[in-house]
């Protein structure tokens, strides 16, 4: 009784006490405004969809293949599969327009509900491995410092992780964008616009619209779809790295290798880190297609034939580039051995059945990459009649797709924004040269760190050791597969952050490497390994630093103001994120659907939460305002497309991307949106409901001075339709007047009603008169690829242009 009582006074003086901390602090900094509640409930969110996914995937692993797995590689097949589960399973309640804010609890839970028995039996059996191998292992000893670093380089990432602010460009205007837009609607649907990224692979989207369907703020949104990245980066870390490396090093100890993945410390700088894209959640395929891949080559096994083949369909609805390096050298791998198989048949030194065997492999692979890569070609067949929109579209008569739809797609996007070297000799040596370079030779955007190479290297140096270490026939399969990825990289679109895709490969590679070369050789070869691997790690120790962010130069001192913002009070302040944007979205009613025309560098219209229309020529193939006759035209188009509103910034300012007639029908038509506001740095307004009948003149007067203009003249508008890109862009229509020189043009001057001026050929303060009499600026394009930047004028409306004269 005395014991019981005892108990029963301290238990009442712990609780005393947490009262009387918790109003003392409330007074301070009121308990329910701590960030902590939310950071929790996004943990809560990721490990209850990551546990789902787990287990989905266990279920799959265990019953559906009848795989017995060592227990690492176990995890990572069923976490890769259950993450692919949850993402089709989101995608099919997108098809069915059930994207509803009941589905953000109900998607997960009724998932966890499905596997919880297996679920607790499997983990179940692993604490009795776990409990039966533990008194087993050796102490870490010296491991411990590798084990300190990898904890650190994970905390370094999470850090990042805290602020929305972190997030990269392309997730603003891309992977979380698509998912807001999805969540608006309610639904998939297809872009009106033919906007070209939603029909590429995008399946990390669907992960992220579960994560738009939470309720709060954007804030709450865009930091949840990071701890969810953050969760695949974790598991891809520390449970793929081990698992590989025990399939390349026996007995490698699986406690300590992962932290190898931070060797290469790009990671941990903008645009390579985890910022809310799909680079390192397409990199978590890379383990299981390797440890797929040892098993084919070895039997052609059909659960494991079956098993790359949906991983590498995976990986390429994930992303273009993952597959590019993920998926190519595999199956040339597995060609490869299916030829030597079919060889040794008729040599009598296969059996029957591992021909058999071989036979069937590529119908197993090509079956189960058509299945796990179907939610995006089905989907692009139904929406857009192109299983891969717009590629094939002239074949399909895909739609939407204007009459200049496909020569914008091949000269101004694929050949026209994709870094790589030229199709000839200098660019094959290029090319090969990048193989043994591309560490050192920083492929980024100058402005983030310049010529400074980040990426990390110990990868290729080491792989000079290589050939002196023995039982190495699985790290050179690695090594081929990394370059054969790194080749495609760098011919297609060698930037820096695709090849996260390749990091857990390469980390794996290099710790094997690292390892064995500890094992085989004496203090001499331990000694130079040690001083190698801490040069690089003393070159990257300041890589987390560098302020390169494209948002807010560095997300530490973002992540800092935030937990620092509470103290200071600013509750609601804290949580500001893309402002501009949503008021865009609250300066609309809901149902609205808006029509965004901005720059390239603009794009990242993230947090209107409206479903929007992207009018960005380069990546939209469905609208051509070129086409329309008058800015009636334009309305009409826009009003097609179910657009109620506009937005365009800057104002009157043109990226240059279009037509110079298109600019001239859109700016036009611009005039006319009712409801004008000032919102963004640009103009919002209403499409109007009556069409426009003002009297429309198509004349434009042409004053230029260099070939990156259309020639003097006067023309019709339609003569003015060739875009600034590719082999047309000097493919003028005849002019209604010529002229030898801009004076002579600046004659014609009187029956235009619109000019378009070089912006180089006159001194503003010094135009010709007519032009500063009769003409207001309606738009300034930029310089863009053959064409130099304009001014486009418009007559003002009470000085009508004289008529054309007949004749030449």
């Amino acid at each position: 009784m005395r014991t019981h009582l005892r108990g029963a006074l301290a238990t009442t003086m712990l609780v005393a006490g947490i009262a009387l901390f918790g109003w003392v602090v409330h007074r301070h900094y009121p308990i329910p405004k701590w960030l902590f509640w939310r950071y929790a409930g996004y943990w809560l969110g990721a490990l209850v969809v990551g546990t789902a996914s787990y287990g989905i995937g266990h279920v799959l692993v265990e019953r559906v293949f009848r795989l017995r797995l060592p227990l690492l590689e176990h995890a990572v097949f069923s976490f890769v599969l259950g993450i692919f589960g949850f993402e089709t399973t989101m995608c099919l309640v997108g098809a069915a327009q059930g994207y509803r804010k009941p589905a953000f609890y109900a998607v997960p839970l009724v998932l966890l509900a499905a596997v919880a028995w297996p679920l607790r039996r499997h983990v179940a059996h692993v604490r009795k491995v776990l409990a039966r191998t533990a008194p087993t292992r050796p102490a870490l000893g010296w491991s411990t410092l590798a084990t300190v670093f990898g904890v650190l380089g994970l905390g370094m990432v999470y850090f990042l992780v805290l602020t929305p602010h972190n997030v990269q460009f392309d997730a603003r205007w891309k992977h979380m964008a698509i998912a807001e837009n999805w969540v608006a609607h309610g639904g998939l649907y297809p872009a009106a616009e033919g906007w070209v990224f939603s029909a590429r692979p995008h399946f990390t989207s669907y992960l992220y619209t579960w994560a738009f369907l939470a309720p709060g703020r954007l804030f709450d949104k865009m930091v949840l779809s990071a701890h969810l990245e953050f969760l695949i980066f974790v598991v891809t870390t520390v449970l793929g790295i081990p698992a590989l490396v025990r399939r390349l090093v026996p007995k490698a100890d699986p406690r300590w290798v992962w932290a190898a993945r931070f060797v290469f410390p790009g990671v941990f700088l903008y645009d390579s880190s985890l910022s809310g894209g799909a680079d390192h959640a397409g990199a978590m395929y890379a383990v299981p297609i390797a440890l797929c891949l040892f098993r084919v080559l070895r039997d052609f096994d059909p659960r494991f034939v079956v098993l790359l083949g949906l991983f590498i369909g995976g990986a390429g609805i994930t992303k273009e580039t993952i597959v590019m390096m993920l998926g190519v050298a595999p199956l040339l791998l597995v060609g490869g051995k299916i030829l030597v198989v079919l060889v040794q048949s008729l040599r009598g030194k296969a059996t029957p059945e591992l021909r058999r065997r071989a036979l069937l492999s590529p119908l197993l692979l090509a079956a189960a990459g058509l299945v796990a890569t179907s939610p995006l070609w089905v989907k692009n067949f139904l929406f857009y009649g192109d299983p891969v929109y717009p590629v094939f579209s002239k074949y399909l008569h895909a739609h939407p797709l204007s009459d200049q739809a496909l020569y914008r797609f091949k000269y101004g996007y694929a050949e026209g924004l994709l870094w790589n070297p030229t199709r000839d000799l200098q660019g094959l040596r290029e090319t090969l040269q990048a193989l043994f370079t591309w560490s050192f030779s920083p492929n980024d955007w100058p402005k983030f760190h310049r010529t400074v190479p980040v990426i990390g290297s110990l990868f290729t140096l080491l792989l000079a050791c290589l050939p002196f270490l023995k039982n190495t026939k699985r790290l050179w399969i690695l090594v081929f597969w990394i370059h054969v990825g790194i080749f495609g990289w760098y011919s297609i679109h060698h930037q820096d952050r695709y090849l996260q895709g390749l990091m857990p490969l390469m980390a794996a590679v290099t710790v094997a490497i690292a390892i064995s070369l500890w094992r085989s050789f004496g203090v001499a070869a331990r000694g130079a390994l040690g001083m190698l691997v801490g040069l690089q790690l003393i070159w990257g120790g300041d890589v987390y630093f560098i302020q390169t962010h494209g948002f807010v130069k560095t997300p530490l001192k973002s992540a800092i103001d935030l937990l620092s913002a509470g103290f200071e009070k600013k509750y609601d302040d804290r949580f500001d994120i893309q402002e501009g944007w949503q008021d865009v979205g609250n300066a609309m009613p809901k149902g609205s659907r808006l029509l965004v025309h901005i720059f390239l560098s603009h794009h990242f219209q993230l947090g209107t939460n409206r479903e929007t229309i992207l009018d960005m020529y380069l990546f939209q193939y469905g609208i051509e305002y070129g086409t329309a006759k008058n800015p009636e035209g334009v309305r009409q188009m826009v009003k097609d497309l179910g657009a109620t509103h506009v937005f365009v910034q800057p104002d009157k300012k043109a990226d240059g991307m279009n037509s110079i007639a298109a600019d001239i029908l859109f700016w036009d038509f611009v005039r006319y949106l009712t409801n004008r506001k000032t919102v963004n740095e640009g103009v919002l307004g209403g499409v109007p409901d009556k069409p426009i009948e003002v009297p429309f003149r198509d004349t434009v007067a042409v004053l230029s001075c260099s070939a990156k203009a259309p020639p003097n003249g006067l023309y019709k508008l339609s003569d003015l339709r060739t875009l600034p890109y590719g082999p047309d862009n000097r493919r003028f229509g005849k002019p209604l007047r010529a002229a030898n020189n801009k004076e002579e043009a600046a004659a014609l001057l009187p029956m235009a009603e619109f000019a378009v001026v070089e912006d180089t050929c006159f001194d503003p303060k010094n135009l010709p008169p007519d032009l500063s009499r009769s003409y207001d600026l309606l738009v300034e394009r930029r310089e863009w690829s053959g064409f130099r930047a304009m001014d486009i004028f418009r007559r003002k409306g009470h000085l009508p242009a004289a008529p054309v004269p007949p004749g030449p």
